[in-house]
């Protein structure tokens, strides 16, 4: 089933990569969700990445996407450490603009880098690729323009995460070798 998944997968990153299309890039989160059901495990972090990414998507509701993100970014953080130092920037959540969830999300973003690196954690592979990602959003949205490569970077982060999760036995901390 495994191999059926990584095929699934790579079949739908080169339609990203040819078609751009929403549909399309929501199918290949879809498969990385189902297979976490399947599996039985990382799949809760994987159905609020669903919802975060329908948001995001399909819906101009931008912030309740990133809101749904911060979750998942606490929820790593609940892998790496547990410090509650982190969870500072949810003061920023007082404030729903766009500016304000995007600084918190981006904040907590970076604590779970920096944590995942001291740790040598294998999660840190997963939130680089996805930093790599938000900066392609980032620039998307302050220059208006569409960033072809943020889907490049996205599906690969969640497909390591999902082959971590599978070969672990405990879905806490796994030091890479």
């Amino acid at each position: 089933m495994e191999l059926f998944f990584f095929l699934c997968e790579l079949v739908i990153y080169i339609c990203i990569i040819i078609f751009d299309y929403s549909w399309v890039k929501y199918l290949g989160i879809i498969i990385c969700f189902l297979y976490a059901l399947y599996i039985r495990k990382g799949y809760f972090i994987l159905l609020i990445i669903v919802v975060a990414d329908y948001f995001l998507l399909f819906t101009h509701l931008y912030v309740i996407g990133i809101v749904f993100f911060i979750i998942v970014q606490c929820l790593y953080h609940r892998m790496l450490s547990k410090s509650l130092f982190f969870y500072l920037p949810l003061i920023l959540l007082f404030d729903l603009s766009i500016y304000s969830v995007g600084l918190c999300y981006a904040l907590l973003s970076g604590f779970n880098i920096i944590d995942a690196i001291c740790k040598k954690h294998w999660l840190t592979i997963t939130l680089v690729l996805l930093a790599i990602c938000d900066i392609g959003v980032l620039i998307q949205f302050l220059y208006k323009t569409n960033i072809y490569f943020i889907w490049v970077f996205y599906l690969p982060s969640q497909i390591y995460y999902i082959k971590m999760i599978s070969s672990s036995e405990d879905e806490t901390i796994v030091k890479a070798n």
